[in-house]
């Protein structure tokens, strides 16, 4: 297994550089610039040299379009003349624009950051049982990318759920501060279940077996508190004051990552 060249790296992130690549828990993700043409974007990333694309075998890329409209075209040539090409372990097409999300899915491409599983803490001086509801997983600071909850209890998430985080919960799921990691409420079949978010701002949330997508440009509810429930088996999002995500980092002493 041979570990990617750390210089090529380190010149292909140099400042001015077109494209970021980012060292991850599973491999290296690729921060792809909106500023190049589809075009200008292949040639770019067909001329990074082969050895920043070789990975141990337990490793894999990610490619991250920001908030591009990819076309077909582009997902295409990519899968020719990159992915094919090299023989490279492609793990996630992640984006932020719900076309473009819609557009990997439809071709059966994986949108979900690879996440860690984490410990999480005890507190110095733990609640007393009976003051505790049963099966309640408390993450007492806020998650960050590559950090994972996986539970068949409820989550509450004391602090910000960043990009790259993901809790999945068999019941409801309460995140205190900003919501932009993935959620997944009622994850073992439950539509008796909500989620709860102090600055809502991720582009999807599942409950049960339903799949929400949300679109900051036309979600009213964006950036704001909101309680997200099924009715009648449909996600339906409703503003929802609890308190703020800047109280959320007083309360955390304002830590973000």
């Amino acid at each position: 297994m041979k570990i990617p060249n750390l210089n090529l790296l380190r010149k292909i992130r140099r400042p001015g550089a077109q494209i970021k690549p980012e060292r991850t828990h599973y491999g290296i993700k690729f921060l792809l610039p909106e500023s190049l043409t589809e075009d200008e974007l292949l040639k770019v990333l067909v001329g990074i040299p082969a050895d920043v694309y070789r990975l141990p075998e337990n490793q894999g890329i990610a490619f991250d379009f920001a908030g591009r409209a990819c076309s077909r075209r582009l997902i295409l040539h990519m899968l020719q003349s990159i992915v094919w090409e090299k023989n490279l372990n492609v793990i996630a097409w992640l984006s932020g624009n719900q076309d473009s999300l819609k557009l990997f899915s439809s071709a059966g491409l994986c949108v979900n950051e690879p996440v860690q599983k984490i410990d999480i803490p005890e507190k110095d001086e733990p609640e007393p049982e009976n003051l505790r509801p049963a099966g309640l997983k408390v993450m007492y600071t806020s998650m960050r990318s590559g950090q994972r909850i996986e539970t068949d209890g409820d989550v509450l998430v004391w602090g910000h759920l960043n990009p790259g985080a993901e809790v999945k919960a068999g019941g409801s799921i309460i995140v205190a501060g900003r919501l932009l990691g993935v959620v997944h409420a009622g994850g073992f079949g439950r539509e008796d279940v909500f989620v709860w978010a102090g600055s809502f701002e991720t582009p999807q949330v599942r409950i049960g077996n339903k799949l929400c997508y949300a679109d900051q440009r036309t979600t009213t509810c964006w950036r704001k508190g909101v309680l997200i429930t099924l009715e009648d088996g449909t996600p339906v999002i409703r503003e929802h004051k609890f308190f703020s995500a800047e109280k959320a980092d007083k309360l955390t002493g304002g830590h973000k990552s």
